[in-house]
């Protein structure tokens, strides 16, 4: 490989379907034979997309710049069914609900989701509850309660592709569970929906456009340098953000 990485910097990593953020990241470590890396946030095995990773002290010391930064979304939703994950995680439980898909207004439910909204995480998550993360007590049957948080939808774009399926694109603050999101769409349309697909397209200003995948590194190791953000650029793009 002709490019030369430095010593600590930010890769922008394009995180597979079905693969843990934790997996994708030791994966990445092995490839790169480091041991200090991090997540500037993590995403669900269900979804894929964009995840910052730091490598490197340098790099790591500077995870929190991220921690408040707008992130942009796109997936699809299934009407007619929930599940206890909101998504495909968990087993699809159709509703039993009518609905005139038809007749559905998209613009409707991007006014009544834009904006600061209230939503509940799921109990398939990594929050932790008494110091317990929820999706380990929900595993094991027990269900805690989920308290409300308010989260902001800076955009929402929603549009039919087949029945019963809408395809979404949304621009949100830190903290909204996008599953939770198509859980509310559900129940504001009065049939339940689930997510069935889930992409992180953007984390601030850094898009999954120029980012890089495992399998894209295992062939061809010199594709990093398109992923690559140094820190001085990384402090630098954060502060002119601000």
């Amino acid at each position: 490989m002709d490019f030369e990485l430095p010593q600590d910097f930010f890769l922008l990593l394009n995180k597979q379907k079905r693969y843990s953020s934790n997996g994708e990241l030791n994966c990445l470590k092995h490839i790169l034979g480091v041991r200090k890396a991090g997540f500037c946030g993590t995403l669900d095995p269900l979804a894929e997309g964009l995840l910052i990773i730091a490598v490197g002290r340098g790099a790591t010391k500077l995870i929190s710049l991220a921690a408040n930064a707008e992130k942009s979304y796109s997936g699809e939703l299934l009407l007619g069914f929930r599940s206890a994950s909101f998504d495909c995680g968990t087993e699809l439980v159709p509703s039993g609900e009518e609905f005139d898909f038809e007749a559905l207004d998209c613009t409707e439910i991007e006014k009544k989701f834009t904006g600061t909204i209230s939503q509940v995480p799921p109990v398939f998550s990594a929050l932790k509850i008494d110091g317990v993360r929820a999706y380990r007590l929900a595993r094991a049957g027990k269900m805690p309660e989920m308290k409300p948080r308010s989260v902001e939808i800076k955009s929402l774009k929603i549009q039919k592709i087949t029945a019963g399926r809408l395809r979404f694109s949304v621009d949100c603050s830190k903290g909204t569970y996008i599953r939770s999101l198509v859980a509310d769409i559900g129940d504001f349309l009065g049939c339940g929906a689930t997510m069935t697909a889930l992409r992180r397209e953007k984390v601030g200003p850094f898009s999954v456009e120029n980012s890089v995948s495992i399998p894209e590194l295992r062939e061809d190791p010199a594709s990093i340098a398109r992923a690559v953000v140094t820190v001085e650029e990384f402090a630098s793009i954060w502060d002119s953000v601000k």
